[in-house]
C-alpha cells in the first residue's frame, strides 16, 4: 500500500495516454500548438496496462485517462477493457473534452468505463471558437447527449471559469446542468504554466456567491479525497467548486503518468521519474515497484514554484 506523507493512502492514479489534442484551449496551449513527442517515445498501450498492474499491486483501484485528448489515441477502446480487467482496479474514468464522445461513447461504456467527465467552457458557439481556436461545439453537446444515452451517469462538466471570458455564463452552465441532469463543477483558473493570466484570474468565492444568489445552496462539503467542496441544489442536484488551494495537498490520493511515461507525484513536481526507461531497460515488475515506493517519500505541499515553467503545459501533463 501507498501511504504519502501526510498519512493518505494512494488510491487513484490518472495517465495521459497521449499528448495530443484536437482542441488549442488558451489556457492549455499557445496559439501555434505544442511540438507533440515522437511516437516511440510515449507509451505503448501493452505499457500502460503493465504499470496500472504493478500500480495495483501497490495499492492503486483508480484510475483516470487523460490527454491530451484521450479519445484522439488510438485503440483507446481496447485500452480501456484492458484496465478495467486489471485484478485490483475498481473503476476506470475518463476525462475528454466531448468532440469525439459521440463516437466512442457506446464503445467505452461495454469496454467497462465507469464514468466520464467533460470538460467545457462556454454554452456559446462563437465564444466556443475563441476559447479553443475550433468549430465543434456541436460535436461536444453530441457527445453530452450520446454519453447519458448509453447510460453514462453521474455524467461530470468541469468549466473553468475565466474574468472577461465566461463569468456571465454562471448562471447559464447550472441551469444547463440541471436541465441535463449532470453534475456541474467551477474550476478556479489555475496557475500552471506560462499561459496564466492575471486578468483571466476569477476567485472561486466570486462564483460561488453569483451562484448563491440565484440558487438556495446547502454545503454539502468534500465527498471523497478529491478537491471539490460540493453543494446541494434543487432536487437533490450538486454543485461543486475546485480551488487551487494548499490545502489540498494534505488530502491529494493521486497520483500522475504522462504520456511519455514519467511519474510525477505532484503536479507542481519540478522533477519527474520517468518510468518508460524503467520499462524498456528490462527491469522486472519487483524492482519497479521499489523505485515508485521511494518516490512516494518526496510527495509534499507544493510551493508553486514551478507553476509558470516554459514549455510546460496541461496537455503534456495530463491534468
Amino acid at each position: 500500500m501507498l501511504v504519502n506523507n501526510f498519512n493518505i493512502k494512494i488510491d487513484y492514479l490518472r495517465i495521459s495516454v497521449t499528448d495530443r489534442c484536437n482542441l488549442r484551449c488558451i489556457y492549455c496551449m499557445p496559439p501555434e500548438g505544442i511540438i507533440n513527442k515522437p511516437h516511440e517515445e510515449l507509451l505503448t498501450l501493452e505499457e500502460i496496462v503493465r504499470l496500472v498492474s504493478i500500480f495495483t499491486s501497490l495499492g492503486i483501484s483508480k484510475i483516470r485517462l487523460t490527454g491530451g485528448e484521450p479519445l484522439v489515441r488510438r485503440g483507446i477502446v481496447n485500452l480501456v477493457e484492458s484496465l478495467a480487467s486489471v485484478e485490483g482496479i475498481e473503476e476506470v474514468f475518463l476525462t475528454t473534452n466531448g468532440t469525439l464522445l459521440s463516437f466512442y461513447a457506446e464503445g467505452l461504456k461495454k469496454a467497462g468505463l465507469r464514468r466520464i467527465n467533460i470538460s467545457l467552457d462556454t454554452l456559446k458557439e462563437d465564444k466556443f471558437k475563441k476559447i479553443t481556436r475550433s468549430n465543434s461545439f456541436h460535436r461536444v453537446l453530441e457527445g453530452i447527449d450520446k454519453a447519458k444515452e448509453v447510460g453514462f451517469y453521474p455524467l461530470k462538466l468541469n468549466v473553468v471559469v475565466m474574468k472577461g471570458i465566461n463569468e456571465d455564463e454562471i448562471i447559464d452552465f447550472v441551469d444547463f446542468a440541471l436541465s441535463q441532469g449532470i453534475t456541474l463543477r467551477f474550476i478556479e483558473f489555475m496557475k500552471l504554466n506560462s499561459l496564466w493570466r492575471q486578468d483571466y484570474y476569477m476567485p472561486l468565492g466570486e462564483v460561488r456567491r453569483i451562484c448563491a444568489a440565484r440558487f438556495s445552496l446547502r454545503m454539502i462539503g468534500k465527498t471523497g479525497p478529491g478537491p471539490a467542496i460540493y453543494y446541494e441544489l434543487e432536487k437533490g442536484r450538486v454543485l461543486g467548486f475546485i480551488k487551487t488551494s494548499q490545502d489540498n495537498c494534505k488530502r491529494c490520493n493521486r497520483l500522475r503518468i504522462t504520456s511519455t511515461g514519467e511519474l510525477k507525484v505532484c503536479l507542481y513536481e519540478a522533477q519527474d521519474f520517468c518510468l518508460r526507461g524503467l520499462l524498456r531497460n528490462g527491469l522486472i515488475d519487483e524492482e519497479i515497484k521499489e523505485i515508485i515506493k521511494s518516490r512516494i517519500e518526496i510527495k509534499e505541499y507544493t510551493s508553486y514554484k514551478n507553476w509558470n515553467s516554459p514549455g510546460v503545459y496541461m496537455s503534456s501533463l495530463g491534468g
